[in-house]
């Protein structure tokens, strides 16, 4: 019996501590949604690819979109003929280069700067890798996709719509994607108390001890929970029997590859550009992963 107080005590602290910045992210980006227009956004790509990259790489941190969201978009912002490589590069760095998610890392970490450096960084250095590839391979968008591939109503006309009838979509919008994620957040709570409390203490030591296992055991676990990247460093935090460097594989690897992001990339994106966006994130973040743990980079994160 205690090891189920126990169980409930670590999972629900974990879902209480990370819930606030999950509605936070998912008012942010209704906001931006309901406000900002597309045409907008593509009136402000440079022509040098150099400066197109850089934007689709930075644009994440003043259009905050979540995983489910950020694919929609991305093909709305393709079909209006923005370059591939920067609604690529701007679709892997989104989900992890917005404000709330940089604040929830920092706090999740318990102030480690290092930690949110070295996510930024992977995040930036991976989109930077895929917009390049994409770059070469020309048309990316699957010619029969035309329904939205995410559970919200992204296609929205609000241009001629009062302010009040704005804001009334932007939390609609909102709580659709707070409990569209929050289950994810929940699943994500259950399975880091169970690694806590139901693991037996000889697997975690192998893990621990094992450094490549771990970056590799914590990256599958990113792809299976699915969880938002609004909340997954508290998640992640929580794994203190796996390295630094693991966690931050996790919460590195899940917001471009996961379980939902896989079927959306399937219906949206051609088979080659849904290779390259498995693949890529893979090697890239277990390298990084691995040369960060080599250099002690995160030796004083807890």
């Amino acid at each position: 019996m205690e090891t189920v107080y126990l169980f409930a005590a670590i999972a629900s602290a974990i879902f209480i501590e990370a819930m606030p910045f999950l509605a936070i992210g998912a008012l942010f980006s209704a906001a931006i949604e309901v406000f900002v227009s597309t045409e907008r956004i593509l009136s402000l790509v440079p022509r040098n690819k150099l400066g197109g990259l850089a934007l689709g790489i930075g644009a994440g941190f003043v259009l905050p979109t979540c995983e489910c969201g950020v694919v929609p978009v991305v093909r709305r912002l393709l079909k209006k003929e923005v370059p591939p490589y920067v609604a690529i590069a701007y679709m892997v760095s989104a989900p992890i280069l917005n404000p709330v998610v940089l604040a929830s890392t920092y706090i999740a970490f318990r102030g480690s700067v290092t930690m949110l450096i070295a996510r930024a960084a992977f995040a930036a250095i991976t989109a930077a890798a895929l917009g390049l590839y994409i770059q070469r391979i020309g048309r990316v968008l699957r010619e029969t996709n035309e329904s939205s591939c995410c559970g919200h109503d992204h296609d929205h006309h609000h241009a001629e719509q009062r302010f009040l009838d704005k804001i009334r979509a932007v939390l609609i919008h909102a709580a659709h994607e707070f409990m569209d994620m929050g289950k994810f957040l929940i699943i994500g709570c259950l399975a880091a108390a169970a690694f806590k409390t139901l693991l037996p203490a000889d697997i975690m030591s192998l893990f621990g001890s094992n450094i490549a296992l771990s970056i590799g055991g914590m990256m599958l676990l990113a792809f299976l929970l699915s969880i938002c990247s609004e909340a997954d460093a508290f998640v992640a935090a929580s794994f203190q029997a796996f390295a630094p460097s693991a966690r931050l594989a996790f919460i590195s690897f899940g917001p471009m590859v996961d379980l939902k992001l896989i079927g959306m990339f399937l219906i949206t994106f051609r088979p080659r550009v849904v290779i390259a966006l498995i693949v890529v994130p893979s090697v890239l973040i277990f390298g990084l992963s691995l040369l960060v743990e080599h250099l002690g980079l995160l030796s004083g994160v807890l």
